[in-house]
């Protein structure tokens, strides 16, 4: 039976346990992980914890809705079994109705039934790192190979113990100038996030300088032998050198042969995504659902929470 729990009501040592045994874990389904990226979630339980599902949610003009939280792309239903379509199917139903409107991102465990859910699908890329550097160096594409070689005639440096706020800097600088807007609690989550995994001994930030100069980074936190691209930076000097690529490159050089598989989280940017799959990554997708039990009249609030501003 599938019972809601209320976050007081959560034991969470048997969740994160389930989140440990969990055949689709992730990093983002785990209590403390939540607890950095959103005030509430409460969650549905089967049984004494044999599979979960966390229900982040906000309330807004007397609405409660769920939602998924910055830096978190995959929640979803976690369980050591197979979750078939009418085991997840369960779990959607059971979502209590005083959740009026949800924007759920499943995980690549779940599958949901087309016909009864509104869908859609959402790009994801991992590349396993269990070869030789130099097997895993001919997955490259040409392109990317290329670039690598490049690289090395700029004297790129590494430094492995990056600053975060050096991070948001060089993003806010650049890429955050190209988008239309960023969630109002984006920056503030991203450095709870990394204080509370580099607390753990889970995150890693990786910054290349070309000559003095700060030009990318990648911080990368690790759960169950997989490293996730949680945030990157990049300038235009990082173009020129294709720092970036040799940045993942020495990444992947560094982890060749282990059972560590590094997730790129995504992305739905065809450039990104080309990017990232120029490395030898393969994707591993995840489908979005929308649960719409709003009154016509609150459509331009569904509007605003599509979009996820607060």
């Amino acid at each position: 039976m599938i019972h809601y729990l209320r976050h007081d009501k959560i034991d969470r040592n048997k969740w994160d346990l389930c989140i440990d045994h969990a055949t689709n874990s992730n990093i983002y389904a785990y209590s403390w992980y939540l607890d950095c990226v959103c005030e509430h979630w409460d969650a549905l339980v089967e049984e004494d914890y044999e599979s979960v599902m966390p229900l982040p949610y906000r309330r807004k003009m007397r609405i409660t809705y769920v939602f998924p939280p910055s830096m978190t792309q995959q929640l979803g239903v976690f369980s050591a079994h197979t979750i078939s379509q009418t085991k997840l199917q369960e779990f959607i139903e059971a979502i209590p109705d005083k959740f009026k409107f949800c924007r759920i991102n499943l995980n690549h465990g779940n599958t949901a039934d087309a016909k009864l859910n509104n869908l859609t699908s959402h790009t994801n890329l991992e590349l396993e790192l269990d070869m030789p550097y130099q097997n895993l160096f001919e997955l490259y594409s040409e392109n990317t190979q290329r670039n690598i070689k490049k690289a090395a005639k700029f004297k790129l440096s590494i430094n492995k113990k990056g600053n975060i706020s050096h991070l948001i800097h060089l993003f806010s600088q650049n890429k955050a100038k190209t988008l239309d807007s960023l969630p109002e609690d984006f920056y503030p989550i991203l450095r709870k996030v990394y204080k509370m995994l580099n607390g753990k001994n889970r995150a890693q930030l990786w910054e290349v300088y070309r000559g003095n100069e700060l030009c990318a980074g990648v911080f990368f936190g690790f759960a169950q032998q997989k490293a996730y691209l949680l945030f990157s930076a990049a300038n235009e000097k990082a173009k020129e050198s294709s720092a970036m690529h040799f940045l993942i490159d020495s990444f992947i050089h560094e982890h060749e042969s282990s059972n560590l598989t590094l997730d790129f989280e995504g992305s739905d940017s065809l450039s990104l995504a080309r990017f990232y799959r120029s490395f030898g990554a393969l994707e591993k997708n995840y489908d979005q659902i929308l649960i719409n039990k709003l009154p016509f009249i609150v459509n331009s609030f569904m509007k605003i929470i599509r979009k996820g501003k607060k």
